[in-house]
């Protein structure tokens, strides 16, 4: 009879917790080091009582709950494992099972498991409204996987493969050894938050046996043991960047056991998972972004150094205002106090500003489309943005850029070609904005901080609108409210509640949390500054780090100020703070290689010539799809490895949710061959576009395709019609606001 090394005695539990513990550590010392050496003198926070169930297993309890850890923290569970032994029992009469055993358990949850479902792609087909590769390819690819490819997830017990297994809670550990027989699993992230469970797995369960077991097959193990969800959040991004968003196309999240923070956790999984998809943005994105990059720099506009700001401007309160609809109640506040502070106009925030008397100092922009020069030309009095500094990213495009004289633009983090150009141009003085996304109020608030500005103050910033509030702008925003162009669309709609700044409930959506979630970091990061201030003032969605506060409140405090003197503050901005350069486009053409961008796409079409002929086999394809672009990424490639990998992580997600969205093996195998087709018809067209840079401005890159077709008519993806041009501005509206006048009352 096999001997079970997981069993022990009274007598001997002692000697058998030590041992295990200390094998353990060695392993954890060698192939986690971290882990290792914070659990090596590791002291639990509460009392742990290690005892034997009745066939020898190592169990535990706290000893202030006194209860064995499954049986207290999953009982509905435990409960169902315990009557399903029983049952068991009568129906066979064998003999029953140790229902003390917390290995038996595990296995009973193992068992439970394979019945769950992946969680795969759920995609609608969104309308191109540009002419973009992108939407021609991803396009017809979602509608053949909604159409033909998605018929029933599969269950776990379906396919036995899990590309990324999430467990929230190891518990004892013992699940682990029996996931491993029953499953194969590529890559599994556990997430702990309770250190001192984790402390007590490492007594209880071989992990020394496990992770060298994990080791030999080359598959992969990330441990994330916190219980700040902002961190768990991070640390699940960070592992589908490094694995392959693909990832996202069958992914599985089990919870060991039942805890008040493992709800929180889901939401925070949730919230993350949503996140993920707009991390790489898409190719033509990238392109046109590229473009418009160009354009400033060789139109020489200017853009932020990398110097810190005069401390005696650091001090100065900024108020960055967005368009929701609390910013009418504070605009008699903002109109009063408009000398006393910088103001910071947030997209449409600025058609409300004008038309209410208050001078914008800087307008945020996030977007690269040429609509928000037309959303800018609603303006009547153009003279209104002559010290008006446009304060935005490199990818803006060239038509908002010109209407100002005065810019303070930054590279765009995660888009690195300012990265790419201060190392091939020495452009290394520039510098980079994060957490400028999804919306322009993130802009606002990541640019203000990055330029170096510490006492913020946030106004219309609702990220939704009040529960009871009819309309989620401003009521003086004339875009809106007179020139046709309706905020009653889908991308407004608000199907969430989510806590409001003043107490209640805000109505948002996925993409206004998201807002937050990003504005919440940047406030973080700001806070830790010493002499930082962040307050908000809105009356929308509550925006963690951010104090709330009515205006009314604020009147004091700025009663006591003195006005800035802005036209020294901007002079110092223009000559000190931000720079333009001599730059051509000649210089720049010399420096982007198309034909390093072509062998990266042949490179892909030699990885996937030899067709897979198993569901381990594709999974496999896709992978090494993944690991080629992350191994370039390490290299000098990095910049062609991003542009390429922006639309390829989403396609190839959609191919790895076809093949868990039916268990037929010959549908299966039929789909995945199609939709790869597609892959490969992307692959050989968009080097046709790359090797346009840097001449492909957004919208007026349609002179490439003078049949009025997005491209050629591929094998396997037919050439669509290009769109009509777009015109947001609906009807005529006669301003009566011809010239600013700047009010206070």
């Amino acid at each position: 009879m096999k001997q079970d090394y997981d069993k022990t005695t009274p007598d001997e539990l002692e000697n058998f917790l030590i041992e295990r513990f200390n094998s353990n550590i060695e392993s954890f010392k060698l192939l986690f080091p971290d882990i290792g050496k914070e659990f090596e003198k590791y002291s639990p926070e509460r009392t742990i009582d290690f005892f034997c169930s009745d066939s020898g297993t190592p169990n535990m309890a706290f000893a202030d709950e006194k209860i064995p850890f499954y049986e207290k923290h999953s009982p509905i569970q435990f409960l169902e494992y315990s009557s399903s032994t029983l049952l068991n029992k009568i129906n066979t009469q064998s003999e029953m099972e140790d229902i003390t055993d917390p290995k038996s358990f595990c296995k009973y949850q193992v068992k439970e498991m394979l019945n769950g479902k992946y969680n795969i792609a759920n995609v609608k087909d969104e309308p191109d409204l540009y002419g973009q590769l992108h939407f021609k390819y991803l396009g017809s690819m979602v509608r053949y996987y909604n159409e033909k490819a998605k018929k029933s997830i599969c269950k776990i017990s379906d396919c036995k493969y899990v590309p990324f297994f999430v467990l929230v809670g190891v518990g004892l550990g013992y699940q682990l050894e029996e996931m491993y027989k029953r499953i194969d699993i590529a890559n599994l992230i556990i997430i702990e938050p309770n250190k001192d469970v984790f402390f007590s797995s490492l007594h209880t369960f071989d992990w020394n046996k496990f992770l060298n077991k994990v080791e030999s097959e080359n598959k992969h193990i990330y441990f994330i043991l916190e219980d700040d969800l902002s961190k768990i959040g991070m640390g699940i991004y960070r592992k589908f960047i490094q694995r392959g968003l693909f990832n996202l196309g069958a992914n599985f999240i089990y919870y060991n056991y039942e805890d008040e923070l493992n709800i929180k956790i889901h939401k925070e999984l949730v919230l993350r998972y949503k996140q993920i998809p707009s991390a790489w943005g898409f190719f033509d994105d990238a392109v046109f972004g590229i473009a418009h990059s160009c354009y400033s720099l060789c139109h020489k506009k200017s853009f932020v150094l990398k110097t810190d700001m005069l401390e005696e401007y650091q001090k100065l309160p900024v108020f960055i205002i967005g368009s929701g609809p609390s910013l009418d109640h504070d605009l008699p506040f903002i109109r009063k106090y408009q000398d006393k502070a910088i103001i910071v106009a947030c997209g449409t925030a600025i058609d409300v500003l004008y038309h209410s008397g208050v001078k914008a100092d800087f307008y945020a922009n996030t977007e690269r489309v040429p609509e928000i020069s037309q959303a800018l030309r609603v303006i009547p009095d153009k003279s209104y943005f002559d010290d008006i500094f446009l304060l935005c990213s490199s990818v803006t495009h060239p038509s908002v850029v010109e209407l100002f004289s005065n810019t303070a633009i930054f590279g765009k983090k995660d888009e690195n070609f300012c990265g790419y150009l201060a190392v091939n141009l020495n452009l290394k003085e520039i510098d980079s904005v994060a957490l400028m996304n999804p919306l322009v109020g993130n802009m606002g608030v990541a640019g203000v901080i990055q330029l170096g500005f510490k006492k913020i103050f946030l106004f219309g910033l609702d990220n939704g609108k009040k529960l009871g509030e009819k309309t989620i702008h401003s009521q003086h925003t004339t875009l809106y409210k007179k020139r046709g162009y309706s905020d009653e669309t889908d991308f407004y709609s608000t199907n969430q509640r989510v806590k409001a700044n003043f107490g209640g409930q805000c109505e948002s959506n996925d993409l206004f949390i998201q807002s937050v979630f990003a504005m919440k970091i940047s406030i973080g990061e700001l806070l830790d500054k010493e002499g930082s201030e962040c307050f908000n003032c809105s009356d929308g969605a509550l925006i963690e780090g951010a104090t709330p506060i009515h205006s009314e409140k604020l009147a004091d405090r700025f009663n006591l100020l003195k006005n800035i003197d802005k036209t020294k503050l901007k002079k110092y901005i223009s000559n000190k703070k931000t720079k333009s350069f001599d730059v051509s486009y000649e210089q720049i053409r010399n420096v982007i290689y198309p034909q390093i961008y072509k062998r990266i796409c042949d490179n892909i079409l030699e990885i996937i010539k030899d067709r897979p002929s198993n569901l381990r086999g594709w999974m496999l394809l896709i992978q090494s799809i993944g690991d080629f672009l992350n191994n370039i990424a390490n290299d000098l490639s990095v910049f062609y490895a991003r542009v390429t990998d922006s639309s390829i992580s989403s396609m190839l997600t959609i191919l790895t949710s076809s093949l868990f969205a039916t268990d037929d093996v010959g549908e299966r195998q039929k789909n995945a061959n199609y939709l790869l087709g597609i892959i490969e018809d992307y692959l050989h067209e968009s080097p046709f576009v790359f090797e346009k840079l840097p001449d492909y401005i957004m919208g007026e890159h349609r002179k490439y395709y003078p049949n009025g077709k997005v491209g050629k008519d591929m094998p396997h993806c037919k050439a669509p019609d290009f769109p009509n041009e777009r015109n947001i501005i609906g009807k005529e509206y006669d301003d009566p606001v011809k010239v600013f006048i700047k009010r206070y009352e």
